[in-house]
């Protein structure tokens, strides 16, 4: 059985993402799979049973069929944390072995979900390098590029710590910009230090986008019409603090979008009406008037009114956009394709010792 670690140099670098894509793909290689995260912290109860969120969706997701509480052990909650903190015996490490053993049992690899970075579990006992070591597992790191000495830093940094056991990185969620920098000159450099790149995976906007739904219930907002069209996915925001010719001009090129703006603008409103807008968000709890409601309705498109001011409403789309899990079906078909068109599977594999 090989266990293979898969964790992040930087937040919001779709780990979870590669996870589960290569997971399918070793399904498809008909490769008996499983998973395990020993520390969870994103709690939640199903059944009665504490757990983490992650590892529900892992479950549904790809048919698992352990134990939730074996999948995830141990649940970082304000409890555990006290707990600890307050130097209560808390035998959480013989617990993570125990579930691992059992998870491990009939798997040919078990892909081991970090939370972020090599040194997360050494408040509790048991840091993810060292259970690393302990079970004789491989790591691949994920990252969200941004600044070429951070990531060369890192990586060189985890090569130290863990040695031949890091397998290489998969870097996501690369600006056009960057694909040449990152795909060669950097790649280029790591594999120099023994550091293999498996994948350079574009930005995508449709792995970041949310439903209607989604920003109807993270604005606290009211929906005004078209509660069927609440499961439509938007890619991107726009605000509307122009004049109405340059909105039109500006709105035409964005495509899939929500238009943030005042609910007095009425010329606004109607100017995203005439382009791909899926929903309308109306700052200042001010209501639109009747024109912009039946314009909206005949176009298929939401109006949700928000309490917040623009500027308050703008950085909870930042918070958002990009930075959700995703969940939706079809986003998950749509990133595993992505994932499979970029990603080089057979080198990674092979490298694991597959």
């Amino acid at each position: 059985m090989i266990p293979l670690f898969v964790d992040s140099l930087s937040e919001y670098s779709g780990r979870n993402t590669i996870c589960f894509s290569t997971g399918f793909k070793l399904k498809e290689a008909n490769k008996k799979v499983g998973f395990f995260k020993p520390l969870g912290v994103f709690p939640t109860r199903v059944d009665g049973v504490l757990t983490d969120e992650d590892m529900v969706f892992f479950k549904n997701l790809l048919g698992l069929h352990d134990a939730l509480d074996d999948l995830c052990p141990v649940v970082l909650t304000q409890d555990l944390l006290d707990d600890v903190l307050e130097g209560r015996k808390v035998d959480l490490v013989d617990k993570i072995r125990a579930s691992f053993q059992k998870v491990a049992a009939d798997k040919e690899v078990l892909i081991v979900v970090g939370i972020g970075y090599l040194w997360s579990g050494s408040f509790i006992g048991l840091s993810e390098a060292d259970f690393l070591r302990e079970v004789d597992g491989r790591l691949l790191l994920t990252d969200r590029f941004g600044w070429i000495n951070r990531t060369a830093d890192r990586l060189l940094a985890a090569r130290q710590e863990v040695g031949d056991r890091l397998v290489g990185v998969i870097f996501n969620r690369v600006e056009p910009r960057e694909e040449h920098l990152v795909g060669h000159l950097l790649s280029d450099f790591l594999r120099s230090k023994n550091i293999d790149v498996f994948g350079v995976i574009p930005e995508d906007p449709k792995l970041g986008a949310v439903t209607v739904r989604e920003i109807l219930e993270l604005t606290n907002g009211k929906l005004l019409c078209c509660e069927d069209k609440l499961d439509e996915t938007v890619e991107r925001f726009s605000v509307g603090a122009m004049t109405a010719e340059a909105a039109l001009r500006h709105f035409i090129r964005i495509r899939e979008k929500a238009v943030i703006t005042g609910g007095d603008r009425a010329d606004i409103m109607l100017a995203a009406l005439d382009t791909s807008t899926k929903c309308l968000v109306l700052t200042g709890n001010l209501y639109p008037n009747d024109v912009v409601i039946s314009r909206a309705q005949q176009a298929g498109v939401p109006v949700i009114v928000v309490p917040g001011d623009t500027l308050h409403t703008i950085e909870k789309f930042e918070d958002i956009m990009g930075r959700h899990s995703i969940r939706e079906k079809k986003q998950v078909d749509y990133a595993v394709r992505l994932m499979d068109r970029h990603i080089d599977y057979d080198a990674l594999f092979k490298k694991i010792g597959l």
